[in-house]
Protein backbone atom coordinates (compact mmCIF):
# COMPACT_ATOMS: atom_id res chain seq x y z
CA UNK A 1 0.00 0.00 0.00
CA UNK A 2 1.34 3.35 -0.98
CA UNK A 3 1.24 6.48 1.23
CA UNK A 4 -1.82 7.89 -0.59
CA UNK A 5 -3.78 4.68 -0.21
CA UNK A 6 -3.01 4.56 3.52
CA UNK A 7 -4.31 8.09 3.99
CA UNK A 8 -7.51 7.23 2.09
CA UNK A 9 -7.96 4.07 4.19
CA UNK A 10 -7.43 6.00 7.45
CA UNK A 11 -9.92 8.65 6.25
CA UNK A 12 -12.50 5.97 5.39
CA UNK A 13 -12.14 4.33 8.81
CA UNK A 14 -12.45 7.73 10.52
CA UNK A 15 -15.58 8.53 8.47
CA UNK A 16 -17.09 5.14 9.30
CA UNK A 17 -16.35 5.67 13.03
CA UNK A 18 -17.87 9.17 12.95
CA UNK A 19 -21.02 7.81 11.25
CA UNK A 20 -21.37 4.96 13.77
CA UNK A 21 -21.08 7.39 16.70
CA UNK A 22 -23.73 9.70 15.22
CA UNK A 23 -26.12 6.81 14.65
CA UNK A 24 -25.60 5.64 18.25
CA UNK A 25 -26.28 9.17 19.57
CA UNK A 26 -29.43 9.31 17.45
CA UNK A 27 -30.71 6.07 18.99
CA UNK A 28 -29.92 7.35 22.48
CA UNK A 29 -31.82 10.60 21.84
CA UNK A 30 -34.76 8.62 20.43
CA UNK A 31 -34.83 6.44 23.57
CA UNK A 32 -34.80 9.51 25.80
CA UNK A 33 -37.59 11.12 23.76
CA UNK A 34 -39.59 7.88 23.91
CA UNK A 35 -39.16 7.64 27.72
CA UNK A 36 -40.24 11.27 28.19
CA UNK A 37 -43.27 10.73 25.96
CA UNK A 38 -44.23 7.54 27.80
CA UNK A 39 -43.84 9.35 31.14
CA UNK A 40 -46.13 12.14 29.94
CA UNK A 41 -48.85 9.82 28.70
CA UNK A 42 -48.81 7.56 31.76
CA UNK A 43 -48.67 10.53 34.14
CA UNK A 44 -51.66 12.16 32.44
CA UNK A 45 -53.60 8.89 32.65
CA UNK A 46 -52.82 8.48 36.37
CA UNK A 47 -53.68 12.09 37.25
CA UNK A 48 -56.86 11.98 35.16
CA UNK A 49 -58.06 8.82 36.88
CA UNK A 50 -57.69 10.45 40.31
CA UNK A 51 -59.51 13.57 39.14
CA UNK A 52 -62.26 11.41 37.66
CA UNK A 53 -62.57 9.51 40.94
CA UNK A 54 -62.71 12.72 43.02
CA UNK A 55 -65.18 14.48 40.74
CA UNK A 56 -67.76 11.73 41.38
CA UNK A 57 -67.85 12.46 45.12
CA UNK A 58 -70.03 15.05 46.90
CA UNK A 59 -68.55 18.54 47.33
CA UNK A 60 -68.36 18.38 51.13
CA UNK A 61 -69.62 16.20 53.97
CA UNK A 62 -71.69 19.14 55.16
CA UNK A 63 -73.48 19.28 51.80
CA UNK A 64 -75.39 16.12 52.87
CA UNK A 65 -77.03 17.89 55.80
CA UNK A 66 -80.71 17.85 54.83
CA UNK A 67 -81.73 20.04 57.79
CA UNK A 68 -80.49 23.10 55.93
CA UNK A 69 -82.42 23.94 52.81
CA UNK A 70 -80.01 26.52 51.50
CA UNK A 71 -76.29 26.10 52.04
CA UNK A 72 -73.82 28.92 52.56
CA UNK A 73 -70.01 28.60 52.41
CA UNK A 74 -69.64 28.78 56.19
CA UNK A 75 -71.57 25.48 56.37
CA UNK A 76 -68.64 23.66 54.74
CA UNK A 77 -65.45 22.22 56.23
CA UNK A 78 -62.95 24.89 57.30
CA UNK A 79 -59.90 25.25 55.06
CA UNK A 80 -57.31 23.85 57.46
CA UNK A 81 -59.46 20.74 58.07
CA UNK A 82 -59.74 19.67 54.43
CA UNK A 83 -58.69 16.07 54.00
CA UNK A 84 -59.80 12.58 54.96
CA UNK A 85 -61.67 11.92 58.17
CA UNK A 86 -60.60 9.25 60.65
CA UNK A 87 -60.64 5.85 58.96
CA UNK A 88 -60.64 7.22 55.42
CA UNK A 89 -57.38 5.94 53.96
CA UNK A 90 -57.94 5.33 50.24
CA UNK A 91 -60.36 5.75 47.33
CA UNK A 92 -62.67 3.06 48.68
CA UNK A 93 -63.27 4.95 51.94
CA UNK A 94 -63.25 8.57 50.67
CA UNK A 95 -66.75 10.03 50.87
CA UNK A 96 -66.30 13.62 49.70
CA UNK A 97 -64.13 15.68 47.34
CA UNK A 98 -61.76 17.19 49.89
CA UNK A 99 -60.75 13.75 51.23
CA UNK A 100 -58.12 13.79 48.46
CA UNK A 101 -56.25 16.60 50.25
CA UNK A 102 -52.86 15.23 51.30
CA UNK A 103 -53.38 11.93 49.48
CA UNK A 104 -50.12 10.39 48.25
CA UNK A 105 -49.49 7.16 46.43
CA UNK A 106 -46.70 5.36 44.61
CA UNK A 107 -48.15 3.77 41.49
CA UNK A 108 -46.09 1.10 39.76
CA UNK A 109 -46.47 0.37 36.06
CA UNK A 110 -44.52 -2.08 33.91
CA UNK A 111 -41.82 0.52 33.24
CA UNK A 112 -41.82 3.07 36.07
CA UNK A 113 -42.80 4.00 39.59
CA UNK A 114 -44.85 7.19 39.74
CA UNK A 115 -45.21 9.32 42.86
CA UNK A 116 -48.64 10.93 43.04
CA UNK A 117 -49.63 13.69 45.44
CA UNK A 118 -52.90 15.60 45.77
CA UNK A 119 -53.81 18.96 47.23
CA UNK A 120 -57.33 20.39 47.72
CA UNK A 121 -57.95 24.06 48.50
CA UNK A 122 -60.83 26.52 48.43
CA UNK A 123 -60.61 29.10 45.66
CA UNK A 124 -62.29 32.27 44.56
CA UNK A 125 -63.50 31.62 40.98
CA UNK A 126 -62.23 35.03 39.91
CA UNK A 127 -58.68 33.95 40.92
CA UNK A 128 -58.55 30.16 40.44
CA UNK A 129 -54.76 29.94 40.80
CA UNK A 130 -54.75 31.50 44.27
CA UNK A 131 -55.63 29.49 47.37
CA UNK A 132 -58.31 31.06 49.54
CA UNK A 133 -58.39 30.72 53.32
CA UNK A 134 -62.10 31.52 53.17
CA UNK A 135 -64.64 28.80 52.49
CA UNK A 136 -66.44 29.10 49.17
CA UNK A 137 -68.58 27.14 46.73
CA UNK A 138 -65.43 26.11 44.82
CA UNK A 139 -62.61 23.71 45.66
CA UNK A 140 -59.60 22.98 43.46
CA UNK A 141 -57.87 19.59 43.35
CA UNK A 142 -54.28 19.65 42.08
CA UNK A 143 -52.70 16.29 41.24
CA UNK A 144 -48.92 16.12 40.76
CA UNK A 145 -47.15 13.12 39.23
CA UNK A 146 -43.37 12.63 39.24
CA UNK A 147 -40.97 9.82 38.42
CA UNK A 148 -37.25 9.12 38.35
CA UNK A 149 -37.37 8.81 34.55
CA UNK A 150 -38.24 12.49 34.12
CA UNK A 151 -36.93 15.71 35.58
CA UNK A 152 -40.40 17.19 35.08
CA UNK A 153 -43.43 16.93 37.35
CA UNK A 154 -46.81 16.82 35.67
CA UNK A 155 -49.61 18.74 37.41
CA UNK A 156 -53.29 18.67 36.52
CA UNK A 157 -56.00 20.65 38.31
CA UNK A 158 -59.76 20.37 38.51
CA UNK A 159 -62.25 22.81 40.04
CA UNK A 160 -65.29 21.31 41.76
CA UNK A 161 -68.26 23.59 42.41
CA UNK A 162 -71.16 23.19 44.78
CA UNK A 163 -74.59 23.61 43.26
CA UNK A 164 -77.95 23.25 44.92
CA UNK A 165 -81.51 23.52 43.71
CA UNK A 166 -84.55 24.70 45.65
Amino acid sequence: MQGGESIITIGAVALLTFTAININNSFTEDDQFFNETRFGLEAIALASSIIEEASQLPFDEQSWDSTKIEKIPTDFTIANSLGPDFGETDFATFDDFDDFNGFTEAETTLQNVYNISCNVVYINPAYPDIESINRSFFKKLSVSVSSKVSADTLSLSYVHGYWYFN
